[in-house]
């Protein structure tokens, strides 16, 4: 059989270590280049983490890239109290009632993400090969969300930023980075050089507000780089830090409206400036000192985020920690940053899963995938659709 039945104690019934037939006959259909597949019981996955000396075995660093455990067996009594160093998989064929805030109880509650079969098959196959991949960068990623979800906005932001500053030093992120290098098409400095303020700032006569937003003027913040569909660069955070500040300081401001220039929102952050930072300590004590994310989160009950085109790493992780925001139905958001050999990096292991869970943002980070305005309504991603 392609599928390993993982057993530490032989003294073990096999049956607890064994998937049930419908999930196995679902995964071969799934994998159907895969040489070896291992899928454990509940009872099994838990007697793994139990004695310290096998539990560290479930480790990336021990060549365990990520576990998967059939949800539809019967759990253990309790969950373990700790977490591998690995993604840990949830999968299930029966009907669910998970919503964007992963309500649940057990292993369900406790596992990285739950995929539903078959209808999540094509995505699971994504998870997996990106795991596959980047099995550092996987395993930091489900790490952080896991810590984040019980931090503060700052302390969260902390976390996020040394974990991304541990990654832009790893192996397999200077490789993406060098392979991205010996591909991409070179282009004249003057054709990439931004023209003017790439955060153009304008205030707005009160008159001009909604009348649910009380008293005080407006502010409008658009993002100016559409040649390069806004792609979040250096500039652009500070010069987003520097409007931001002066907001917090203005306390006649009743609204803050942000926006982008173009045909996309935020395409994410700028490649041409990845792995330019020389030094990891100074990068994330920049990223600290810098942070759109905190001040967005410390403005929230006043920012309106109106988003449109593509929104992706930073252009969805800072509108997530706005109050409302407003997406035109050709958006499209998705976090790729794993599949760089990074995590998200400008506040979306804090930001997103305040909004949709901690699994469902595992799902969007490990996949790589894009979902659409609809599907982020559904999640809570987004907060409205309208033209």
């Amino acid at each position: 059989s392609r599928f390993k039945i993982l057993s530490p104690f032989k003294a073990w019934s096999a049956q607890a270590f064994t998937p049930q037939a419908g999930i196995l006959l679902l995964m071969s259909n799934t994998f159907s280049k895969s040489a070896s597949l291992k899928i454990l019981s509940p009872v099994a996955l838990f007697a793994l983490l139990t004695p310290p000396m096998v539990a560290e075995d479930q480790s990336v660093v021990s060549g365990q890239k990520y576990l998967l455990v059939d949800l539809d067996q019967t759990t253990a009594e309790k969950t373990p109290a700790s977490k591998p160093n690995c993604p840990v998989i949830g999968i299930s064929q029966r009907p669910t009632s998970n919503t964007s805030a992963n309500r649940g109880v057990g292993i369900s509650a406790w596992v990285d993400l739950v995929i539903q079969l078959p209808e999540e098959q094509t995505l699971l196959e994504q998870i997996v090969t990106t795991i596959t991949n980047q099995p550092l960068a996987a395993a930091i990623f489900v790490g952080v969300l896991r810590e984040t979800e019980n931090l503060s906005i700052s302390q969260g932001l902390m976390v996020e930023s040394l974990a991304y500053s541990t990654l832009q030093n790893s192996h397999r992120f200077k490789t993406w980075l060098s392979n991205r290098s010996n591909t991409e098409t070179k282009v004249p400095a003057t054709e990439v050089a931004d023209q003017g303020p790439v955060v153009l700032v304008e205030r707005n006569p009160r008159a001009h507000l909604h009348a649910q937003n009380g008293h005080g003027d407006g502010l409008t913040l658009m993002l100016n780089r559409p040649n390069k569909r806004n792609a979040f660069s250096a500039a652009m955070r500070d010069e987003l830090a520097s409007a931001l500040n002066l907001a917090l300081a203005d306390k006649s401001l009743a609204q803050i409206v942000i926006s982008g220039r173009g045909r996309a929102f935020c395409a994410g952050g700028d490649l041409t400036e990845f792995g330019q930072s020389q030094d990891a300590a100074l990068a994330h004590l920049t990223r600290l000192s810098r942070s759109p994310a905190n001040l967005i989160a410390q403005l929230r009950e006043k920012i309106l985020v109106q988003v449109h085109g593509a929104c992706v790493g930073a252009g969805i992780e800072l509108p997530a920690f706005a109050n409302t925001i407003s997406a035109q139905p050709n958006s499209v958001f998705a976090l790729p940053e794993v599949g760089f050999g990074l995590i998200p990096g400008a506040g979306g292991t804090v930001s997103i899963p305040r909004r949709i869970g901690r699994q469902n943002t595992a799902k969007l980070g490990l996949s790589g995938a894009s979902i659409d305005a609809n599907q982020a309504l559904r999640w809570g991603l987004i907060d409205v659709i309208e033209d």
